[in-house]
């Protein structure tokens, strides 16, 4: 390796490997996907950039994570939220759009422990959002890690997305384990099985 690739290596954003290298501990099957793939367009407007594709090669209903990050600036610290996608038929009809996300309660504002969670959907989402509400493992998952979108997609994509962008004093990935990777399957599957009672 060059001088120079090394040195663009050593400040390359490594979130994408860390995670990678992370759910290998786990026992997941993953791969990193070439870059440039088409799933890197999920989610990632003009300010934002994919740090590249991570492909699940599990028996898993989620089958790649796109990892988006938005640079730091003068006024704001660098985020990162991580995409798992799923891929299924879903409607073109933008009416049919479901979206329920999660508000972390805190007993304090900002500094305060998680005490519970709220979520929150539109039109096409409250029947998951009362399935999500009394299930215990899913409020723990965003308990534990952070706030969570989940939304069907449309157009150019077609299928499910989970958004998790982890929170807390470390905010790093590598706070998911084996129990937090089962539950975001357990979303993907009660998505997919949401679909196949409306059709």
């Amino acid at each position: 390796m060059s001088f120079l690739k090394k040195i663009k290596d050593n400040v390359r954003d490594k979130s994408r490997d860390n995670f990678y290298r992370h759910l290998i501990t786990l026992g997941v099957d993953v791969s990193l996907a070439e870059r440039g793939a088409k799933e890197e367009k999920l989610f990632n407007p003009w300010h934002r950039r994919s740090l590249g594709i991570i492909n699940i090669n599990s028996d898993s209903p989620i089958s790649y994570i796109n990892i988006i990050k938005r640079d730091r600036s003068k006024d704001s610290p660098p985020r990162w939220w991580y995409y798992f996608g799923i891929p299924s038929k879903t409607s073109k009809n933008k009416s049919d759009y479901i979206e329920i996300k999660s508000t972390r309660i805190k007993s304090f504002p900002v500094f305060g422990k998680v005490k519970s969670i709220r979520w929150g959907f539109n039109a096409n989402g409250e029947i998951l959002a009362e399935t999500f509400t009394k299930d215990p493992e899913i409020n723990s998952l965003s308990m534990d890690l952070g706030d969570i979108k989940v939304q069907s997609l449309h157009e150019n994509f077609s299928g499910y997305s989970i958004e998790l962008e982890f929170k807390g004093k470390k905010s790093k990935s590598t706070t998911l384990n084996i129990n937090h990777w089962d539950t975001l399957n357990k979303i993907a599957k009660i998505f997919i099985e949401n679909k196949k009672t409306n059709i």
